[in-house]
């Protein structure tokens, strides 16, 4: 990024942060996945140095200051780290597994929202790369997230 991006992008961060009274992460950190019945924000971190393909599930009123936590994408588990300890209810785990299964259809994309996110993984954070498996009807084979462990 060149200086003068820089300097704006520094500047709107700071704009954002100072408005909604709190730390956000910049606004170019992320890749939005999408949102589960508008209250929770699935996302991708960019140059995440971990290791685990996974996903950001937020709070959306709060930007994750109330709710945050890490959903592995290869495996029905949370990845559980740092300040990302939450977990879902539940009723919010089915909802995640029905999003993960929703089909979207673009003019750049077709595909299920779990193939999305793990493009979207891929695209941002190709130090490591996690592969989508189909069955036999080309259907990709997506974790059963209707339950989710927890990785300790």
């Amino acid at each position: 990024m060149d200086k003068i991006d820089k300097i704006i992008t520094e500047s709107i961060n700071k704009v954002v942060n100072e408005k909604i009274g709190y730390y956000r992460e910049p606004l170019l950190e992320m890749a939005r996945v999408g949102y589960l019945n508008g209250q929770l924000e699935v996302y991708v971190k960019t140059k995440d140095g971990g290791s685990i393909p996974h996903v950001h599930v937020r709070d959306t009123n709060t930007q994750g200051r109330l709710f945050e936590t890490c959903i592995e994408l290869g495996r029905n588990m949370y990845f559980l780290h740092g300040k990302y300890d939450q977990m879902l209810t539940k009723k919010q785990c089915q909802r995640f597994n029905e999003f993960m299964h929703e089909e979207i259809h673009t003019r750049t994309f077709n595909g299920t929202v779990y193939e999305f996110a793990v493009d979207m993984w891929n695209y941002n954070n190709s130090h490591v790369n996690i592969e989508v498996e189909y069955d036999a009807n080309d259907k990709p084979i997506i974790p059963n997230y209707d339950i989710i462990v927890p990785n300790k």
